[in-house]
């Protein structure tokens, strides 16, 4: 269930494209307090068609053949045509990125993970979360993602989850320990992403929306997938941007959270 704070976000957050696309105060103060901003009606229906019909013809499947769908959660090689309509690159993602970051934030791209559906499984809410920036490669650190669908997800539907407000108490724990933000946390004894999940001041939140909405999280918010019950598969979009300083500013845990943000 959303949590009331999560769903007093998602309220302040609707944007109307016929107005600027540049963040309110009212949107930059929710973001910060809660760690995540979902702003509906973002991206254009005819940009997510195009997604669409790109996506499948990649797969070498379509929505109305369930025989032919891969089974795998990684999209691999999949990239939009044009490149200058990319999920990171479209011009009102861009200048909200831009906005937050004030210039120093980079990357954004678009890469596709599929949840696809097993309608016999019985649906729960993730039990822990983890952070992001801590793959195989090694440590990756960035500042902000967002996500975004290519269909209706409801509850139950695969949804991206996220633990409002949990930036916070993930910052607080690399301030107590500021050693471990290259990862070395996974060497402490008993260890599991529940340490930073667990800590959150809210539970859990499905981020249930329909093709268009996109909802930017803080690198330090807690978040998962969760499994999909529906009959229908769930394509999320992910972003993420780093700070332009990063080799430089990487192991540095700042007393204030913002201080490499412009907000």
């Amino acid at each position: 269930m959303v949590t009331s704070q999560a769903g007093i976000a998602h309220q302040n957050s609707h944007l109307n494209l016929e107005e600027t696309l540049y963040l309110t105060t009212e949107q930059i103060e929710s973001f910060k307090d809660n760690g995540y901003l979902i702003i509906e009606n973002l991206i254009e229906p005819d940009v997510v068609e195009m997604w669409r019909e790109q996506m499948w013809t990649h797969l070498g499947s379509s929505l109305q053949t369930p025989e032919t769908w891969p089974n795998e959660y990684v999209v691999n090689g999949f990239q939009v045509d044009p490149p200058d309509k990319t999920f990171g690159r479209l011009p009102a993602v861009a200048a909200m990125v831009e906005q937050l970051g004030g210039g120093n934030f980079t990357g954004g791209g678009g890469s596709p993970l599929v949840k696809w559906p097993n309608p016999e499984a019985e649906w729960s809410m993730p039990a822990s979360g983890h952070i992001d920036a801590y793959g195989p490669g090694g440590w990756s650190p960035f500042m902000l993602g967002a996500t975004t669908y290519l269909y209706d997800v409801e509850p139950g539907g695969g949804g991206f989850v996220y633990w409002p407000r949990s930036h916070h108490t993930t910052h607080e724990y690399f301030l107590q320990y500021p050693e471990q933000i290259d990862g070395s946390f996974r060497e402490v004894e008993n260890w599991g992403w529940h340490i930073f999940s667990d800590r959150s001041p809210e539970g859990p939140a499905e981020f249930t929306a329909s093709p268009g909405t996109v909802v930017f999280w803080h690198a330090f918010l807690c978040h998962t997938g969760s499994g999909n019950v529906s009959h229908s598969p769930r394509f999320g979009i992910f972003s993420r941007w780093s700070h332009q300083r990063r080799a430089k500013i990487k192991y540095e845990i700042p007393d204030d959270l913002w201080k490499y943000w412009a907000i």
